[in-house]
């Protein structure tokens, strides 16, 4: 099965949220592409969009195009495009008809490098539609501060929509594993914890618009 077989979309809370484990060499390019940024501080200044951002981060930085075109876009756009139209409860064209007319602008697309104690604020997004692949994670995410605790949610992404209702939460807690790419409405809430321990925490992120 390829990746875009193997999207799933859930509702937790009502806004759709869709989930794949993208393949290695997608992980691999984008880590590679980032080595090369980080190693050149004269290109990591010059890409450094932080003070865009909301992430209370050790470095934010776009990804250029020639890189993104070449070796992520037409990948990104098929699960997107997957994603989009798996949300649909009642689909009114098929998928054929809707690949067809399909249309996606990128805002913006970026590299978020996260460190112990980091963490990224409650906030949204422009465009409509944005995502997040984890490219780079910890041994370990450090310990509970209390042992009888029964979630830790050190170094997670929690989505939240509305309030607490009967059979309805409001905030949807994913633990990141590498390859895992996790897509939402642009308007949806989001914020990720902090960690303990040593490592990096690296992620891709994006904003689009969709269009017809």
């Amino acid at each position: 099965m390829n990746a875009t077989e193997e999207l799933k979309v859930f509702r937790p809370f009502g806004p759709a949220i869709g989930e794949v484990n993208v393949k290695d060499s997608f992980v691999e390019d984008l880590n590679n592409y980032s080595n090369k940024i980080i190693s050149d501080s004269t290109k990591s200044d010059k890409l450094d969009v932080g003070k865009e951002l909301a992430g209370q981060v050790k470095q934010e930085f776009e990804v250029e195009n020639d890189f993104f075109n070449s070796k992520i876009e037409s990948i990104l756009t098929g699960l997107i495009r997957e994603y989009i139209y798996k949300s649909f409860e009642k689909k009114a064209i098929t998928y054929e008809v809707f690949s067809k007319n399909f249309k996606i602008r990128y805002r913006s697309k970026w590299i978020v490098r996260q460190f112990e104690n980091e963490y990224n604020p409650l906030h949204s997004h422009s465009g409509n539609v944005s995502g997040v692949c984890y490219l780079m994670l910890p041994n370990d995410f450090g310990s509970k501060s209390q042992s009888l605790k029964k979630n830790n949610p050190n170094g997670c992404i929690a989505l939240t929509h509305g309030s607490e209702q009967f059979t309805s939460p409001a905030i949807r807690l994913i633990k990141p594993t590498i390859g895992k790419f996790i897509f939402f409405p642009n308007y949806l809430l989001h914020s990720v914890y902090p960690f303990k321990g040593e490592g990096e925490r690296r992620s891709f992120s994006f904003n689009a618009d969709i269009g017809n």
